[in-house]
């Protein structure tokens, strides 16, 4: 008898990310902790997915959505490529060909330090 060795997502859109992860043959930890700098202070962040040979990039999904924006640039501060989604990135046809190719796009693009703006501050 084989063992299931999904890891116990906590959403079937989880589960669909980490299976199109998996027949594209990349590699993934779920849910590792990450230390993000935001207000001021380091936060402990369980981004969704995690792809060490993608350069240590993150695919983040946020079941309601309305986080996105925030999360992104959250992650462009701290300096981490990443792919924050939500339920309508799902929906889409083709949605697995499309972050396969956003992933790519990522990982080949040159580091640029310009590119990561310092955050406004909130005092």
């Amino acid at each position: 008898m084989l063992a299931d060795l999904d890891p116990p997502y906590e959403s079937m859109e989880e589960h669909k990310i980490g299976r199109m992860l998996d027949q594209y043959g990349i590699p993934f930890l779920y849910k590792q902790a990450t230390i993000i700098y935001k207000g001021g202070r380091n936060e402990i962040w369980k981004p969704s997915f995690t792809l060490y040979s993608y350069d240590g990039a993150v695919i983040d999904y946020i079941a309601t959505g309305q986080e996105i924006p925030q999360k992104e640039e959250v992650y462009k501060y701290n300096q981490m490529s990443a792919v924050v989604l939500g339920p309508k990135d799902l929906d889409e046809p083709h949605w697995e060909q499309r972050l396969y190719e956003k992933l790519e796009q990522m990982y080949r693009q040159p580091f640029d330090l310009m590119q990561y703006a310092p955050m406004h501050r909130q005092e």
